[in-house]
């Protein structure tokens, strides 16, 4: 059918042209039915290796040694690399992936703001990371039907179990609750019947509502697993990472930036002092959350 610019739905008409003109529908049956999908070829193969380069670099610098893509096996579990976003320009493709943010934003909104970028350096050993929620502890239980958070995981390096690939329960977002402790486990008889492994090539990205149980198995054999978690959330939630007033000069250039500027907390009415809320800060953020399509 033909969507029209109705008044019952006046930002969804404009979320659901951009999923339908980009082939995402099959792509949004899958969110709503399973809660997470796939899509190959998100990032090109040079910016995954771009990006995978760089946050090594950057986790050899925050670890204080080298590391070994292929054959690393002193580096093991997990290591959380933070605060990705303004450490180099590539990372903006991340963020501003036309085709994951199209299905963030259906589940989200047009206001919704980066939460997070991050990786998760994964060597061998270990329990993995056990299956969750990314409500955590700040929704309480029974969560809604729509999702507070969402997320987006790049995979950089290709994704197997053995290699400690991310793990996903479908239909998980339907119980709208957290794991219980024996619910949680990855590996050998702990191991969630329900858990199924995510296993894709370098280059994929996986879109999940917040609700969705997830995790990602034991490496089992040497080297690493890279990869970079863009997690987002609606507006009234507090981000993960600090960007609102820590934007680095030049950061943002002009047009092409006003949808990065808006995910970055940048056009936030709330946090007013003396001066009260600006009328013209609050007019800017209603049109750049107006325009049907950014440039990315």
């Amino acid at each position: 059918m033909d969507i029209g610019d109705w008044s019952a739905t006046p930002d969804l008409n404009d979320i659901y042209r951009e999923i339908r003109s980009l082939g995402l529908e099959t792509n949004l049956a899958e969110l709503e039915a399973y809660g997470f999908t796939i899509i190959p070829g998100a990032l090109s193969a040079e910016d995954t290796r771009a990006m995978r380069d760089t946050i090594i670099a950057l986790a050899e610098q925050r670890l204080g040694r080298r590391l070994d893509l292929e054959s690393e096996e002193d580096h093991q579990e997990i290591a959380l690399i933070p605060y990705l976003v303004f450490k180099d320009p590539i990372f903006k493709k991340a963020v501003l992936g036309q085709k994951q943010l199209a299905l963030i934003t259906y589940l989200l909104g047009k206001h919704c703001v980066l939460s997070s970028l991050t990786c998760h350096l994964k060597g061998p050993g270990g329990k993995g990371l056990l299956l969750h929620s990314d409500n955590a502890n700040n929704v309480p239980e029974p969560f809604s039907a729509y999702s507070h958070v969402a997320n987006t995981n790049y995979a950089l390096t290709d994704y197997t179990e053995e290699g400690g690939c991310l793990a996903m329960v479908p239909g998980s977002h339907r119980l709208h609750r957290q794991t219980t402790p024996w619910e949680t486990g990855l590996d050998g008889a702990d191991r969630n019947p329900n858990a199924i492994p995510i296993e894709v090539p370098a280059g994929t990205a996986i879109v999940w509502h917040g609700n969705t149980w997830h995790g990602s198995f034991p490496r089992k054999k040497p080297g690493l697993r890279v990869n970079l978690a863009t997690y987002f959330c609606r507006e009234y939630m507090m981000p993960q990472e600090a960007y609102r007033g820590n934007i680095p000069d030049g950061f943002l250039g002009g047009a092409e930036d006003d949808r990065l500027r808006l995910l970055l907390g940048e056009e936030i009415v709330h946090g007013w002092r003396d001066e009260g809320p600006s009328p013209k800060h609050r007019e800017r953020r209603a049109q750049v959350a107006r325009s049907r399509t950014w440039q990315t």
